[in-house]
């Protein structure tokens, strides 16, 4: 299968509506140029699947669901099923990485089987691990992710028997993994409950950026107080609620400007903005141009 250029498509609850490889073979292989994002970032998110990381040109910042890590070139991360995270360029520098999306039905089947029970299961249950982070100087991570490039490579070589590879690739790894946690996963599961206020009012945000929204409206969707909405927003998103809102609006103006005929006034309504002047502002804030020049510098180039 051909190798995507990683394009981030969410649902109105911050989940991910691409669909990975094919109902028959669950697995999609992503290249992704992080600073080329519209907003030099990949915005907070969560998908049911696995998702496995190796950095080919770092520093990059990966934040998952409450810890920052920042990668270099060849490291890797696994994170887990329904985990919040997001990726950010680091000091304005390239940053590219690999990563292979897939569901666990692609290495268990969706029957119950002493894969899923023993190993796969307890894994993407275990709220102590969100996330692993990989790197090459042990000697097992950097066997797990040379499971990662291997099955990268074979997803993009299509060569007879690549499924089976991956496969067989990415149960290597599940193996690596659950080996080397089973302390943490036969721990009681604790759910975060920070990170699940987080992802209610991510989803209000993402609900209801194109009407007028208020500080006091994104804490009361997580019901709790706007200094703890704050506090939360600072520490996982490192900036405030407004600003947030403020940037996904501008992130989906974006698209609007690139993928519809909609006029600069049109587009400032529907992204929740009431003048035109102040949306072409926070777009400059965040865009470095204006809505105007993005859209015919983006669409000549």
């Amino acid at each position: 299968m051909p190798i995507q250029i990683y394009d981030l498509n969410l649902d109105k609850k911050n989940r991910e509506l691409e669909v990975r490889g094919t109902p028959l073979f669950p697995c999609g292989a992503y290249f992704s140029d992080i600073i080329s994002n519209v907003t030099g970032d990949i915005p907070w998110h969560w998908h049911d699947e696995f998702e496995v990381i190796v950095i080919k040109k770092g520093p990059i910042k990966i934040s998952v669901s409450g810890t920052d890590y920042l990668l270099q070139t060849g490291e890797g991360l696994f994170i887990n099923s329904n985990v919040l995270h997001s990726v950010y360029v680091f000091n304005d520098q390239p940053c590219l990485l690999n990563s292979l999306v897939f569901h666990k039905e692609l290495i268990c089947d969706t029957n119950e089987n002493i894969f899923k029970q023993r190993y796969i299961q307890p894994l993407a249950n275990c709220n102590a691990l969100p996330s692993i982070p990989l790197y090459p100087h042990i000697k097992w991570q950097r066997i797990a992710i040379d499971c990662i490039l291997t099955a990268y490579e074979a997803y993009e070589s299509e060569k007879f028997g690549y499924e089976l590879f991956i496969r067989n690739q990415l149960s290597h790894l599940f193996y690596l993994l659950v080996k080397h946690h089973q302390e943490a996963l036969q721990q009681p599961q604790i759910e975060n409950q920070e990170m699940k206020r987080l992802k209610k009012m991510l989803n209000f945000i993402h609900e209801n950026y194109s009407k007028g929204v208020e500080v006091g409206q994104i804490a009361a969707s997580a019901n709790i107080s706007i200094r703890e909405c704050q506090r939360c927003f600072q520490k996982h998103v490192q900036m405030s609620p407004m600003q947030y809102l403020l940037k996904y609006r501008i992130s989906v103006s974006a698209g609007l400007l690139l993928q519809t005929d909609a006029t600069i006034t049109e587009i400032c309504n529907k992204v929740g903005f009431d003048s035109p002047s102040y949306y072409t502002k926070i777009f400059k804030r965040f865009m470095n141009t204006s809505p105007t020049a993005y859209r015919k510098k983006t669409i000549v180039r």
